[in-house]
């Protein structure tokens, strides 16, 4: 159960974060949460699909990790094996949360950092310190807060982008189909990919208007992120010692 605290310099002035990458430390996940503001480094290294949220039933895009629950494929006891870690990933311990603040009488909810003090990482112990003695934030915090930043800007932008995919019904469900050298299957079906003949197929003011936002770009590198499955069974097979 996560344990989400509003990051302050008196409570957790003592709090170190370790930031290596192993399997005991959280991170076996076989998917995370990926944005558009990052498409470009996920794609050279992962599938991008999309997914429902089971809380929410809005769609996001996912770098895929692995075919089972809880299999993290580029992670072992040697650390992450790709040279690029999602920021939903990267920002782990720490989270978005938000406050509410009076604004000349309006109440309004503002954008804070939060820490799952129920995370592996943390301890007193060894890692990145995340405040200094004297109470001001260390560079380790500095950085995560960037990320954080990153990740509230992406949410909005990727929704938006979501979106107009829906409204263009561009979206498509795809089932997964895995045979690996063992003959064993693996099958997906709950993710969604673009309509590639649909995307070909749109008019070119709509083409024009999706460039204009930068969408097209962002569309076509997810569609070019779907060449890295064969790369992904590649390492399941290496995994299970059939390759």
């Amino acid at each position: 159960m996560a344990n989400h605290q509003m990051l302050d310099n008196v409570t957790h002035k003592d709090v170190r974060i370790i930031t290596d990458q192993h399997p005991d430390l959280g991170d076996t996940g076989s998917y995370a949460t990926t944005f558009i503001n990052e498409f470009r480094d996920v794609q050279n290294q992962y599938p991008i699909f999309f997914r429902k949220n089971t809380e929410t039933a809005k769609f996001e895009a996912i770098a895929l990790f692995g075919f089972a629950e809880s299999e993290n494929l580029y992670l072992d006891d040697q650390g992450w094996h790709a040279s690029y870690i999602p920021l939903s990933v990267q920002r782990r311990p720490f989270l978005i949360g938000f406050k509410d603040v009076d604004n000349q009488g309006v109440v309004e909810q503002e954008a804070v950092v939060h820490i799952d003090m129920d995370s592996p990482r943390i301890n007193t112990e060894r890692g990145e310190l995340v405040f200094l003695p004297q109470g001001g934030q260390s560079e380790y915090l500095q950085s995560v807060s960037n990320i954080l930043g990153h990740i509230h800007e992406g949410h909005q932008m990727t929704d938006v982008f979501i979106d107009t995919m829906l409204e263009l019904e561009l979206i498509e469900s795809v089932n997964i189909k895995v045979t690996l050298d063992d003959g064993s299957e693996h099958e997906l079906n709950s993710l969604y990919t673009l309509h590639e003949e649909k995307v070909q197929a749109l008019d070119a003011e709509v083409v024009a208007q999706l460039h204009q936002k930068g969408y097209l770009q962002h569309m076509y590198m997810q569609m070019a992120s779907l060449a890295n499955m064969p790369a992904l069974i590649r390492r399941k097979n290496q995994v299970m010692g059939l390759s």
